[in-house]
């Protein structure tokens, strides 16, 4: 038994490297960024039972591991509890950045919805 293998058995989940490159997290940030805005955009349009724009605006503090970890195990978007790991090993600025990224585009999304589409009727 190696030594991934005997980590594997005594936490009971795979390890994951943390040595990797700027480029690499860079590359692995730009890839969870699509995956999360892929599902966001199909939970909110075709799945959530709200108007879009509710929904994109209850998604919109969220920061990139929240909205990950909340389509972890979609099988049409491919986020798995290891990229929820990498999330939380991921340098903090790189983190950061992603996660504003994110939340700009949700904003944008939002006027752009609001724009073709206009505001649902509020119901009290």
């Amino acid at each position: 038994m190696g030594l991934a293998d005997l980590f594997k058995f005594v936490t009971g989940r795979p390890m994951v490297s943390k040595q990797k490159t700027r480029e690499e997290w860079e590359e692995f940030a730009e890839e969870i960024y699509e995956k999360v805005g892929e599902a966001l955009d199909h939970w909110c349009w075709n799945v959530s039972g709200d108007p879009a724009i509710v929904c994109y605006e209850s998604h919109a503090n969220d920061d990139l591991y929240e909205l990950a970890e909340e389509f972890v195990g979609w099988s049409d978007f491919g986020i798995t509890e290891e990229d929820l790991e990498l999330l939380r090993e991921m340098p903090e600025d790189i983190y950061e950045r992603y996660s504003k990224r994110m939340q700009n585009t949700i904003e944008r999304v939002i006027k752009e919805i609001e724009k073709k589409y206009g505001r649902p009727e509020e119901e009290f």
